[in-house]
């Protein structure tokens, strides 16, 4: 017995001791040679369609966090084909500028945050893990900044993130941030709440006649998107929604009310943005060998 034991502890000191070299071998392998590694610029020059829903969804968030990028080229025009004007891309060189900001504090985040003792990002060719998770990594996939420590997690409490980009929306990343059970039912997933803010956003009551015919409460409100983080700043822009109506729907702004709110801060937003990119980078020419 006292023999099998001392064979089980060599065993695993050794391959704890393997793992140990690889995982320093495998970063250094990868990027020696004549292979060139893909910048940080370089993986965010596709904007993912999750980032600019961002942009649609959290517009005064991602305004403090990317200032004027809204303004440069309008959310709706980064993702439609409008053809190659010098304004069109200037406002896709600042959109992509934000984009590789978002992907570098998003990684950031993930390292320090530690998601990667329960989120592995390399799906291993063993164990069916490819019908879980995807087909299987390769080396390619990892040989670019972001990749930088190279992420293969500990272990998998939680599920591989490796094709995580665009498997779930926007909302569901933030739901799952602020209370993990209600998205995902026994999840052992902490609360991050730091990633949240408080504030003030613009909401809109029903219509009385609306409420009337569908038996809604008349007091019933819909948000508006946007939270700011002062009521003065709710009220300002309150303010330029009943300017913008037309004079016949003034009476709509009579409807529209500031009310207080929780919403992601630029951190949550960049953290997002990495995860619902992880998987959707592909390797072109300038990043393999000539």
């Amino acid at each position: 017995m006292d023999r099998i034991q001392s064979i089980l502890s060599v065993a695993g000191v050794g391959c704890f001791a393997l793992a140990f070299v690889l995982s320093a071998v495998y970063p250094w392998a990868i990027t020696s040679g004549t292979v060139t590694e893909a910048t940080i610029a370089e993986v965010a020059e596709r904007i993912t369609p999750e980032f600019v829903d961002l942009a649609e969804r959290y517009p005064a968030e991602f305004d403090r966090a990317h200032p004027g990028v809204r303004e440069a080229l309008t959310p709706q025009s980064v993702l439609a084909d409008l053809g190659g004007s010098g304004d069109r891309e200037a406002g896709l060189a600042a959109w992509r500028e934000a984009h590789a900001k978002s992907l570098r504090r998003g990684r950031d985040i993930y390292v320090a945050e530690g998601c990667w003792h329960c989120h592995s990002q390399y799906v291993r060719p063993v164990s069916n893990e490819d019908i879980r998770f995807g087909p299987v990594s390769t080396w390619l996939q990892d040989n670019n900044a972001l990749q930088r420590p190279v992420m293969w997690g500990t272990r998998r409490v939680g599920p591989d993130l490796t094709y995580e980009g665009g498997l779930r929306s926007n909302d569901w990343h933030a739901a799952h941030f602020w209370e993990p059970r209600n998205v995902s039912p026994g999840s052992v997933m902490p609360r991050f709440r730091w990633f949240f803010e408080e504030g003030f956003r613009l909401s809109r009551t029903i219509d009385p006649s609306i409420a009337e015919r569908t038996g809604l409460a008349p007091e019933t409100e819909y948000p508006i998107a946007g939270v700011y983080l002062t009521q003065a700043d709710a009220e300002a822009a309150r303010q330029r929604h009943i300017d913008a109506l037309p004079s016949a729907l003034r009476a709509e702004g009579e409807r529209l009310n500031v009310t207080p709110a929780r919403t992601l801060n630029s951190d949550g937003l960049s953290l997002i943005a990495y995860l619902q990119w992880l998987g959707t980078w592909q390797p072109t020419a300038t990043s393999q060998e000539d």
